[in-house]
């Protein structure tokens, strides 16, 4: 694909016909015209493009339908790669996936210091590192982040990261200057849901757990953001008065009860233990049923249990998606936690509903910011 021929494929017959091909399990030249109300020319001659840029490909024959078989088109999956990046509270995470939505390389690294600059260097490194997998960097399209805290997606501005206090950082502009790619740029967990658009959910809320709780609402295959692109800052949610107090200078909120930190700080009280341990530790201990663990987990789950039956009450979702540390020990966590909701929720709001962990797991958020940018390659408007 040549430099900057992604930004410059704006005619809509390209971008659907594309998405047609993508859709369909090898489809012809005749059945796109019929399916856009476009003549065969004006196919072919997109189809040519798109065949010189690598994304197209002749499969196999199809079926006559009178005369000769026509020749079936499909995606080339090597012809088209995007980057997932993901700066969450603790690690930089970063997936390279191509035109297909497949995982061809993912890494994780956990940075010495929890700096913007320090985000910034294992980022370039990151994408150097993908870029050399390449003869011609044009292969890449795109590059998706998904940063912790308040994020303006449209202006691709880190507005306010609780955990890190950068204050407002222009994230879009940083990499712009360093890369000639479409960027998108949005909150962490919300690129989390995005993955889960990709694989067809419609209607569902993504909570992200761990050092935060975060959440992202989507409605119709389609993220809320909100007034001010703050919707889903379930972390926030506050539970009771007389809480601990919260990364956000509140008490009682749910992060402050639930999060990875909340569950190991009591747990070392109850046990008055000097060393600090770690949050498997306390689920190993849990799963032995010691009555400090029992006690620390089974409260965070309550809290955490009962809000997300105030969402479901007022949103009344298909599924709510977990994704982050829960995700982890689902086979501990996921089901008392349904037995929790289920309890908390009215019935008609609970019915049917489905709670699951997420489909990428622990890259949720890099698969989730690539696609982010698949979503927008592939752009169906008829």
């Amino acid at each position: 694909m040549e430099k900057g021929s992604f930004k410059n494929m704006k005619k809509q017959n390209q971008k659907n016909i594309l998405t047609l091909i993508k859709n369909e399990d090898g489809i012809s030249r005749a059945q796109i015209a019929e399916k856009l109300d476009v003549s065969r020319a004006t196919v072919t001659n997109i189809v040519r493009e798109l065949v010189k840029l690598d994304l197209v490909e002749e499969s196999k024959m199809g079926k006559s339908r009178g005369g000769r078989r026509p020749m079936l088109l499909k995606l080339n999956p090597e012809g088209a790669y995007v980057i997932g990046i993901e700066w969450g509270i603790e690690a930089v995470k970063a997936v390279l996936i191509n035109i297909e939505a497949e995982i061809i390389a993912e890494d994780q690294i956990l940075p010495p210091k929890y700096t913007l600059e320090e985000y910034k260097k294992q980022t370039f490194s990151l994408i150097k590192k993908y870029q050399k997998k390449f003869q011609h960097n044009s292969k890449i399209i795109g590059i998706g982040l998904g940063i912790h805290g308040l994020v303006d997606p449209e202006a691709g501005r880190s507005i306010f990261t609780p955990h890190f206090e950068w204050g407002e950082v222009d994230i879009k502009s940083i990499l712009a200057k360093k890369y000639d790619y479409p960027i998108f740029i949005d909150n962490d967990v919300r690129m989390m849901a995005a993955g889960e658009i990709w694989q067809g959910r419609d209607d569902f809320i993504f909570i992200n757990t761990g050092s935060g709780i975060g959440a992202a609402l989507v409605f119709k295959g389609e993220l809320y953001y909100g007034n001010n692109y703050a919707a889903g800052e379930f972390g926030h949610m506050k539970l009771t008065d007389k809480g601990p107090v919260c990364h956000c200078g509140k008490s009682g909120c749910l992060e402050a009860l639930s999060s990875k930190e909340s569950i190991i700080s009591r747990y070392q009280k109850l046990k008055e233990l000097s060393k600090k341990v770690n949050f498997n530790t306390v689920m190993q201990n849990y799963q032995r049923e010691e009555s400090e663990a029992l006690l620390v987990v089974n409260d965070a789950l309550k809290y955490f249990g009962r809000a997300i039956s105030d969402l479901v009450n007022i949103l009344n979702p298909e599924a709510v998606i977990i994704g982050g540390l829960f995700a982890e020990y689902k086979d501990l966590l996921i089901e008392p936690l349904y037995h929790i909701v289920a309890e908390e929720s009215l019935n008609q709001a609970v019915k049917d509903l489905k709670i699951t962990t997420a489909h990428y797991q622990n890259f949720a958020g890099a698969a989730g910011a690539a696609e982010k940018v698949l979503n927008n390659f592939f752009e169906l408007n008829i």
